[in-house]
Formats: structure tokens, sequence, C-alpha cells
């Protein structure tokens, strides 16, 4: 009964181990652990393909009327131990396929879980992409302010360079002056 070991169901259902692991303690797959392995029911592993399997359909729940009931009721009170074992049985059947029909009903709950914690992460994922998208488009307007001041510090630089040299010029050529000056007094 418990042959399928977690590696191999997860396998068999193309979801990951972790996956099978939050099953196990939801209690939608039944598990026995020997040692260090932890193996998975067979029929729960089937059940789970099978409801992958059906194609989906729409389910009219045949809910009995009172009346119903308790006319349900009176043929048991009047019926003979006979007709109350057919009873029984046809009870029994209809309780076999609405328990088939609440396994298959679970496992598309178990989906549209799935699919939900899927579509949650990926609305993460898509905020995160958009804010790195956000941030390149203002980082790379920064750089452009930035390069855009070095350019104008570089001209304010060239400039000053240009002025210094001048007034260098200037004070040689005034030092010179003031040499000759100096020379034709004596």
């Amino acid at each position: 009964m418990y042959k399928i070991t977690r590696d191999d169901a997860s396998d068999m259902l193309n979801i990951s181990t972790r996956s099978i692991d939050r099953y196990i303690r939801a209690w939608k797959l039944r598990s026995k652990k020997q040692w260090k392995i932890v193996y998975i029911n067979e029929e729960d592993i089937n059940n789970f393909l099978s409801g992958w399997n059906r194609k989906q359909e729409i389910i009219v729940w045949n809910i009995p009327q009172t009346d119903d009931v308790k006319e349900i009721s009176n043929n048991i009170i009047t019926s003979n131990s006979g007709n109350i074992g057919l009873i029984f049985e046809k009870l029994k059947q209809e309780i076999k396929i609405k328990d088939e029909e609440i396994k298959w009903l679970s496992v598309k709950i178990w989906r549209m879980e799935e699919v939900v914690k899927n579509s949650i992460s990926m609305i993460e994922f898509k905020k995160t992409q958009f804010l790195l998208e956000e941030s390149k488009s203002s980082l790379s307007s920064d750089l452009e302010n930035i390069k855009k001041q070095l350019e104008s510090k570089e001209v304010l630089l060239k400039e000053e360079k240009k002025l210094n040299y001048i007034l260098i010029i200037i004070s040689i050529i005034f030092f010179i002056a003031l040499a000759i000056i100096w020379l034709i007094k004596i």
C-alpha cells in the first residue's frame, strides 16, 4: 500500500517534494516513514492522477427533499428485512458514488490551491521586477545628470586653467617690467 517514495510521487504528480510535504501535513496524502524514507499511499497518488485526468463536468447534487426523506424512512420502517437489505445496498452504493465525487472535488480544490499559491508568487515576482525596472530608469537618469554635471565642471576647469595661465603671464611681464625699470634707475 505504501510503496511510492516521496521523490517518485513528486515525479508522478509533476510537483515539487515540498508540495508533497505540504499535502502530507494537510492530510491530503497518507504517508508512512520508515527510517529516513517517506512512503506515500499508492491509492492516494492514483486518486490524484485520476482526478487530474477527468474532464471538467458540472455536478448536480440531488439533495433529497423532506418529503423524499420521509418516504424513504417510511419504506424502511414498513418493509421487511429483505427490502431493508436492498435499501441498505442502494444507500451504500450512493455513498460510494458521493465519496468518489468528494475525492474528485478535493483534488480540484487542491489544484486550485496550487494555482493560487503560484499566482501569488508570480504577483510578487512581477512587483519586484517592476521595482527593479523603476530603479534602473532612475539610476540611468541620475547617471545622465552626473555626466552633465561632470561635463560642465570640466568646462569650468578649462576656463580656470586659461585664466591662471593668463595671470601667470601678466605677472611675469609685470616682474620683467619692474626689473627693467629698476635696472634703468641704477
